[in-house]
């Protein structure tokens, strides 16, 4: 008798055990999806395509500087820009640096990626302007400016929201950063 209760028990703990792995399984898989950062951010909202644009659309134009002639000083002049969804974006990148090791660019990211996207441009390198285009959390971005050029890029609106704009440039995100409004 006391053997079969103890079949019994070994048996019930068996059942529970296989039944509760089996459950945990998949909250484990995507507590490891949330993780890995690069993808389940890029699932959320509607797909953005930035050659969409709508020859109807208004027309939102904006300027940017990069200021700054040292480390410590560089900056955008705007540190919020705010656009109408729908409408088309002929954006200006600027640069008012004065010594030739302070090229800018000006890359939009879906907003919490501005790190690890200015952590791919440095993979990227100088020949694709210290951006990963291939990245799906990168919107639109500029090509790199040294003293005194200027680049303008135009582009749909992306979705109503938040989104974060940086320098690609090694070293420069931390402070060359904002934020783009879209409502």
């Amino acid at each position: 008798m006391k053997n079969l209760f103890s079949a019994m028990a070994i048996a019930i703990t068996l059942l529970f055990t296989a039944c509760g792995s089996s459950e945990q399984k998949p909250a484990a898989e995507e507590t490891a999806k949330k993780e890995e950062g690069a993808g389940f951010l890029a699932d959320e909202g509607p797909v953005y395509d930035k050659t969409a644009i709508d020859a109807a659309a208004p027309i939102t134009t904006l300027t940017i500087k990069g200021v700054g002639a040292t480390m410590a000083e560089m900056k955008y002049d705007l540190s919020e820009l705010t656009v109408p969804a729908g409408s088309t974006v002929k954006l200006t990148l600027i640069s008012e640096a004065t010594d030739a090791s302070m090229p800018h660019n000006w890359v939009l990211v879906k907003k919490g990626n501005a790190e690890r996207i200015a952590t791919k441009g440095m993979e990227a390198g100088p020949d694709k302007s210290y951006v990963d285009g291939t990245d799906t959390d990168v919107l639109v971005y500029t090509k790199m400016v040294g003293p005194g050029e200027k680049d303008e890029i135009t582009f749909p609106a992306p979705p109503a929201g938040e989104y974060q704009y940086i320098c690609t440039y090694p070293g420069h995100w931390q402070k060359m950063q904002g934020v783009l409004i879209v409502k």
